[in-house]
Order: structure tokens, then sequence, then C-alpha cells
């Protein structure tokens, strides 16, 4: 497994997110939520490939701007609609030395 930076710890300030290519392709974004956890995420929604980094964080939960449909950003499920056919990839997010990084294969 390999890591990459996205960013610098201080351009994440509680309710951002960050989006950026990892360098195996895939869209990842990373948010830093109210209570100050690191999120990774797979930057397209399972439903129709949305762009979820743009969409809105409400507690540990993104909302996608296309469709609405709601994934828990700790355990990648759908709420509401489409519970138990779709699941938002997740990635693990490190924060270290001043700088946020994400995970990779």
């Amino acid at each position: 497994m390999a890591w990459t930076t996205i960013c610098r710890s201080e351009e994440m300030p509680a309710g951002s997110i960050k989006r950026k290519r990892l360098p195996n392709g895939d869209p990842v974004a990373v948010a830093r939520l109210q209570d100050d956890r690191l999120v990774a995420f797979h930057n397209e929604c399972p439903h129709f490939k949305g762009p979820l980094g743009t969409g809105a964080i409400r507690d540990s939960t993104i909302i996608c701007p296309w469709h609405f449909f709601r994934f828990d950003l700790i355990t990648g499920r759908a709420v509401g609609v489409g519970e138990s056919l779709m699941r938002l990839k997740l990635y693990e997010v490190r924060e270290q030395d001043g700088e946020v990084a994400v995970a990779f294969n």
C-alpha cells in the first residue's frame, strides 16, 4: 500500500472537502467532519457517478448533488434509498507531520 499527500493539514478546516486524483487515477475526496475526524472516499457516487466531493456534508454523511443519495462517510453505506444495493468505497486516511494523506493500491 502506498500513500499520497492530499494537502497540508491547515488547508482542511472542519466542514471542508478536498478533491484529487490518486496516482492510480482514482478520484478521491477527503473531508474533515465537524468533530475533526478525517474521512476519505471515492469521489464518484455509486448511483450514477456524480461528483460526491461537491456534495453537502451533514453530520457524518454526504449528499450526492445529482440525485440526493446520502452515504455514511464512516461505514460507506447508503442511507435511505438503495441501502442494500450501494456502498461507497472508503480509503484509509491519516494526518501526520502537518499533512493529510490517503492510502491506495
